[in-house]
């Protein structure tokens, strides 16, 4: 890394690793004392993969896609019974469709991947003449080689490459797939004076679903800020979604019997539990009551993030978390317990005093009133997990590029 640019070692990578399955070693065990149970950990290490990953899985296999669009494969018997396996990776049309060379240039462009019965979907942002947007990717699915092919780029972008786009995907009802779409830091810019997140005919702040078979898309949701995280519960109808805030104010969201033609808002830039970047918290508040505090061009003249959701007509969080943890991924699991939701979040962020780099796992009764939370330390960003239903979940550990292992977390 002393020796060489970010985007040498990335050629080299890429092309070492499109003929080398690269193996990962057993490099960490550790345990950890929950109230009712013993969680054991498993880190999975390689030292020349140091990937940002993305995860989904099928009954056989588990499948990493990196955020420059390199996709690979591992078999669940190998992660799961030895203390080495290796990653093989699928050969892909991926950096000729997208581009190779703004693949290389701005790096953080593949966002997730899903599969829904035979195809695969790669959720990326598209770039046209430096105008951004957010776009999906479809493909037979295939172990040696996947040719994708275009499926939807949304016709609306921005003059503004940024870390506020969403991006995720995850299979819905009725042959649909559900897609966040982040506001892309339209409020911390001071150039862009829209409220696209409260506009009903934009895309921008939004969770969408899309019809697989007409392509057709419509708005869930709204009032997002970057929406991270997804998961849908199709015995309930619940889509649970998880979101930054600005600085502090993550949210876990819930969408009861999610429908088009009932459209939540859930507040942003409205209403927020955090507050604009370099302002204490508390600091909303003061302004509300005391406007003549607030400047000509102060960001809270447009959002005011007023820090009740229900007082202005929007949906409340059902857990928020301020300070920030850099939320990121969330599932719900099997319980024992009747009309109790048992959710799993990850984190991200940089600090064990603000509960970062952490797994959360919180009990919530029918109501969405929390019964229980508990948290795992692991030490490292973590930014995708998938559920294998036994107990066991799947961490993608981005500061070392490495793959996490809980056993018993529920």
């Amino acid at each position: 890394k002393s020796l060489l640019s970010k985007n040498t070692i990335a050629f080299l990578k890429k092309n070492a690793s499109s003929f080398i399955d690269f193996d990962f070693e057993l490099t960490k065990e550790d345990s950890y004392q929950l109230e009712d149970r013993k969680v054991k950990f498993e880190k999975y290490s390689n030292k020349f993969l140091k990937y940002r990953y993305y995860l989904e899985q099928d009954k056989t296999n588990i499948y990493l896609i990196t955020n420059r669009g390199e996709l690979f494969y591992l078999p669940k018997l190998d992660i799961l019974s030895k203390k080495k396996f290796e990653l093989k990776k699928i050969k892909t049309n991926i950096g000729d469709i997208i581009g190779e060379k703004y693949i290389k240039d701005r790096n953080l462009i593949i966002k997730e991947i899903l599969l829904v019965n035979d195809e695969v979907y790669i959720s990326y942002i598209n770039n046209n003449k430096d105008c951004y947007s957010n776009s999906l990717l479809k493909g037979d699915f295939n172990l040696k080689k996947i040719s994708f092919e275009t499926f939807i780029i949304l016709d609306e972008c921005k003059k503004r490459f940024n870390l506020s786009q969403g991006g995720n995907i995850k299979e819905f009802k009725d042959n649909k797939i559900v897609f966040t779409v982040g506001d892309y830091e339209a409020y911390e810019s001071s150039t862009d004076k829209t409220n696209e997140p409260q506009n009903i005919k934009s895309y921008y702040g939004k969770i969408l679903q899309v019809d697989l078979l007409s392509k057709k898309i419509d708005i869930l949701s709204m009032g997002h800020r970057n929406p991270q995280g997804l998961f849908y519960d199709s015995k309930n109808d619940i889509l649970f979604s998880t979101e930054h805030g600005p600085q502090g104010g993550d949210e876990i969201n819930v969408n009861i019997n999610p429908n088009k033609s009932k459209i939540k808002n859930f507040g942003w830039p409205i209403s927020s539990y955090g507050e604009h970047y370099g302002e204490e918290q508390g600091w909303s508040e003061k302004v509300k009551n005391n406007p003549s505090l607030l400047s000509e061009d102060s960001l809270y003249k447009r959002a005011p993030l007023y820090k009740s959701h229900k007082d202005y007509g929007f949906v409340e969080p059902i857990r928020y978390f301020t300070p920030s943890i850099g939320i990121t991924e969330i599932l719900k699991v099997e319980n024992t317990l009747e009309d109790q939701h048992k959710i799993i979040v990850s984190s991200m962020g940089s600090l064990k005093e603000e509960d970062d780099m952490t797994i959360h796992i919180l009990n919530f009764d029918k109501n969405f009133e929390q019964k229980k939370y508990e948290k795992i330390y692991i030490g490292e960003r973590i930014r995708d997990i998938i559920d294998l239903n036994n107990g066991t979940i799947i961490m993608t550990l981005e500061s070392s590029g490495s793959i996490g292992i809980l056993k018993n977390l529920y």
